[in-house]
Parts: C-alpha cells; sequence; structure tokens
C-alpha cells in the first residue's frame, strides 16, 4: 500500500478538519485506518470536536480494530458504532456542562486486506478510485435541500452511522476528504487526478492532493481542505 495526506486551512483563520492515517502489518497481513473529520465551523471550536473524534477512531483501531480482520460485517459494525456512540455521548456530556453546541462530521474507512467498511455521518466523503472502473463516491451526503448539515458527531442528537462495505482491488484506491476539498469537482476530475501507474510514490500522492487543493482555491473554495488518499 502506498499513501499520502493533505491538510490545509483554506482561507480561514483555524483548521477545524483532523486527519488520521493508520496502518499496521499483523500477523493476518495489513490494517489500516484512514479518517476525516470536519469541525462545524458554526458552532464552538470545532477543531477540537473532530480532532477527539479522530483521537477516538484512532483508539478503536488499535483496541480492536486490527484484530477484527477475520470478522463479520456485522460484529465490526456493531464495534464502532458502539465506539461512536461513547464519542458522541462524551461530547455530548461536556457540551451540556459547559452550555455550548458543538459538532463535527466523520468519514472512517478501515480496510483488511482486500476487505473494507466504512462509517459516514455528515459531507465528508469516501470515494473508490479504480484505474479500469473509473471513481464511485461510496457515501452519501447528510445535508438537506437547503445545503444544511442534518446529521454530525456532537451535542445534537445522536444518529446511527451510514455503514458501507465492499472490496478494493489492487491497483485501486480509496480517497477520503472533507467537503471544502472534493465538494467542488466532478467524480470524472477526482478519477483522473488520482489514477496513478506502476510509479507511484508517496511523494507523487502528496503533489496529486495538494494540487487538487490548490485548485479547489482557485475555483473560490474558502473552507479548509483535508484528504486521505490511499492506493493498494
Amino acid at each position: 500500500m502506498v499513501s499520502g495526506i493533505y491538510w490545509s486551512v483554506g482561507e480561514r483563520s483555524v483548521n477545524e478538519d483532523s486527519v488520521a492515517y493508520e496502518e499496521v502489518l499483523t500477523d493476518r497481513g495489513n490494517c489500516t485506518l484512514m479518517a476525516v473529520c470536519d469541525g462545524i465551523g458554526s458552532l464552538y471550536r470545532g477543531e477540537i470536536v473532530s480532532g477527539y473524534i479522530t483521537q477516538c477512531l484512532v483508539r478503536w483501531f488499535y483496541s480492536e480494530g486490527i484484530h477484527m480482520r477475520v470478522y463479520a460485517p456485522g460484529r465490526i459494525k456493531r464495534s464502532l458504532c458502539r465506539s461512536l456512540y461513547n464519542c458522541h455521548m462524551d461530547l455530548s456530556d461536556t457540551a451540556r456542562k459547559l452550555d455550548i453546541k458543538w459538532g463535527s462530521t466523520c468519514t472512517c474507512v478501515c480496510i483488511w486486506g482486500g476487505r473494507y467498511v466504512c462509517v459516514h455521518l455528515g459531507d465528508s466523503a469516501a470515494y473508490i478510485i479504480s484505474p479500469k472502473r473509473g471513481g464511485k463516491k461510496i457515501t452519501k451526503d447528510h445535508i438537506n435541500n437547503r445545503g444544511e448539515l442534518i446529521r454530525c458527531l456532537g451535542s445534537m442528537g445522536y444518529f446511527m452511522p451510514d455503514i458501507i462495505t465492499g472490496r478494493i482491488y489492487r491497483g485501486e484506491g480509496i480517497l477520503v476528504a472533507s467537503d471544502g476539498f472534493a465538494g467542488g469537482f466532478q467524480m470524472s476530475e477526482l478519477s483522473e487526478s488520482l489514477s496513478f501507474g506502476k510509479d507511484i510514490s508517496e511523494d507523487r500522492i502528496v503533489r496529486r492532493l495538494a494540487a487538487i487543493g490548490n485548485e479547489a482555491g482557485r475555483r473560490g473554495g474558502s473552507d479548509n481542505r483535508s484528504a486521505v488518499f490511499m492506493r493498494r
């Protein structure tokens, strides 16, 4: 596997996105965690919320996730949802004590060999990038017809995350990105930019992600821009 990360404040004063990429080689093969959480800028301290959720996901990955390669998707789903529910309750309890409101999106992909499980809340997104089959967005944005976010983690009500399962084949990649990074692009543009040949490297991935992020800014995007890409 080859990977790269992009993280930019954009035109904002604070970067409220948090990202994670963790990869562990076990006696049963590689296990990988990819996550992007985007704090809600109109609420209190989005960078704290997104950072805490990312921290919870990384903690889950090392305590439970790396041991779940042989388990059925249903068991993995229950484990991840339990972790996110506990994270949400911690955030909700703190918000109530401080008399604040805060929240963050959460898109996380866990990969065991060629199998993946994605948990998703909000308008960050995950994509499969295939040189042969093109690109595909595997998550659905949780927004209303006015473009307002209707699901997140934080101090609002708890929503069960979407769970998406599937397989990623050799030569394919997974992109997890905030709306500020990928929201202004067509799927074909992302797929073309992130389809690599045999000469792929971490440096090339990082440069491609930076090029997409810079183009998002040129197209008028002012939001924080974050992305994690992995090619199998």
